[in-house]
């Protein structure tokens, strides 16, 4: 498989041997068009690449259409990861990881404040209840099926936000922070993708 650098500096593919010639045939590219191998080939004009200067040949024989070039009609590298799937957000990552912690938090603020004021302090038990969801959730989230775990994703970050009134400050900031991240366009997209709706 190649990838093509076009003329206005987009890196195009990857692409075949067959797409190669059918573009160099139509005019859309020429034996300066720089091409690599992927993943990460060096940069040739396509005329120096061995296994490809047929290709110049048979084009040079092929009568040259009257259109000028167009960029060929590839998606960008970028746009999407090799598989066909929207590339994987960072913000995804982070969710993850925010949810883990702050269920494990909210199990330690649980405990501290039950053992704290003896049981007295009723609300402790709403901190265990969200490190219990919150764990297994986050837990799932870094799983390899991660999908059904930010179905609830949302509600678990409110519910961090909720148990500030168990003074706990870091899932207050975590809970806040998620529901930024989950609001993101990048990131509904992608969950979008999996099936998940935020």
């Amino acid at each position: 498989m190649y990838e093509l650098k076009a003329n206005d500096g987009n890196v195009y593919g990857p692409v075949d041997e067959g797409n190669i010639l059918e573009w160099a045939k139509g005019g859309r590219i020429d034996g300066n068009s720089l091409v690599r191998k992927t993943p990460d080939g060096e940069w040739l004009p396509l005329n120096q690449i061995e296994e490809l200067s047929y290709i110049c040949r048979q084009a040079a024989e092929s009568p040259v259409p009257s259109t000028p070039p167009t960029i060929p009609e590839a998606a960008p590298v970028a746009a999407v990861a090799p598989g066909g799937q929207p590339t994987k957000p960072g913000k995804i990552q982070a969710i993850s990881i925010m949810t883990l912690v702050g269920g494990i938090l909210a199990i330690l603020t649980c405990f501290g404040i039950g053992l704290g004021t003896a049981g007295f302090w009723i609300p402790w038990i709403y901190s265990l209840i969200l490190g219990i969801m919150a764990t297994i959730k986050g837990s799932q989230m870094l799983g390899s099926n991660p999908a059904p775990a930010f179905a609830s994703a949302k509600t678990i970050a409110i519910m961090q936000i909720v148990n500030i009134i168990n003074c706990d400050i870091p899932n207050l900031a975590m809970g806040i922070i998620n529901l930024v991240f989950l609001n993101d366009p990048e990131v509904k997209e992608y969950l979008r993708s999996e099936g998940v709706e935020i």
